[in-house]
């Protein structure tokens, strides 16, 4: 029940959301909850999650999730990229 009140809190909007990958206004809020989650820096044994924004357009995107994970990627590495495309 903890968790889902916590996962609850990150699906609502706040005013500084943007889409992540063209800085848009959001339409969408996803969660990303890798797979292997000590390939992005999680201790083992605990979980990592990420969340973004999509505008529109960039959900409707076929690669989607390619460019999301681009951007979570660079932005753990401090490789600064803003958007994917």
């Amino acid at each position: 029940m903890k968790e889902r009140k916590k996962m609850a809190h990150a699906e609502r909007g706040i005013p500084a959301d943007h889409c992540i990958l063209c800085g848009a206004k959001p339409a969408v809020i996803g969660i990303c909850v890798p797979e292997k989650p000590e390939t992005w820096g999680a201790l083992e044994g605990k979980a990592r999650l990420f969340r973004y924004c999509l505008c529109q357009d960039c959900n409707e995107k076929p690669d989607k999730a390619e460019l999301v994970e681009k951007i979570i990627r660079s932005e753990l590495s401090g490789g600064g990229l803003t958007h994917a495309e």
